[in-house]
């Protein structure tokens, strides 16, 4: 008699646990790219181990005083939209690829006559001119590479490469910057914790 019971609680548990696999369609988690960029990623199943990803990055904002006045302002925002596709290595480790639309914008305000801005791939530009202000939208394909370990039905952790292409633009003060870049940096790099529902 008790091996029935024992059996069954098998079974109930068996049952359960996969009832939950079948059933989360949607994940949502923290992505962490060094120590300064954190962001979000949402993530919905489109069929067996095919995603649609999203992932809202947070990008920065700073304001610098002296006295009473304001001398320097930036804002920037970024997120990426794409597809993720997962091969099964061993039953607890996947492989990850796919592609990601990456899209950003920052706003630059400076009245001291000089305004340095990052062009994300670890160089910078110095405009000069007094009350400078410079939008610069920038647009890119990443290639995601990684692999992902799922701890159990609910809950998975993960590490990603993103090289990127992207395009920009810097406008403002009486002048147009264009700039390309290839490659990937250390922020291309993330670990993501989610969880699946």
């Amino acid at each position: 008699m008790k091996f029935i019971y024992l059996l069954s609680a098998v079974l109930l548990l068996t049952t359960s646990s996969l009832h939950a696999q079948d059933t989360t369609k949607h994940e949502i988690g923290l992505r962490i790219s060094g120590f300064s960029n954190i962001g979000f990623i949402y993530k919905k199943k489109l069929s067996e181990n095919t995603y649609r990803r999203y992932r809202l990055a947070f990008g920065n904002l700073n304001a610098n005083f002296h006295d009473s006045s304001m001398l320097l302002f930036g804002f920037s925002a970024g997120g990426a939209m794409g597809k993720e596709k997962r091969r099964a290595i061993n039953d607890k480790l996947q492989f990850v690829y796919g592609t990601e639309l990456i899209a950003s914008i920052s706003l630059n305000s400076s009245s001291t006559g000089n305004l340095t801005i990052e062009d994300g791939n670890g160089g910078t530009t110095t405009y000069k001119g007094s009350d400078l202000l410079i939008v610069t939208p920038s647009v890119g394909i990443g290639f995601v590479l990684g692999a992902q370990y799922n701890f159990n039905p609910r809950w998975y952790i993960s590490a990603e490469l993103i090289p990127s292409i992207t395009a920009s633009s810097s406008f403002g003060s009486g002048s147009a910057l264009y700039s390309f870049q290839a490659g990937f940096n250390s922020s291309s790099a993330g670990v993501t914790g989610a969880y699946r529902f």
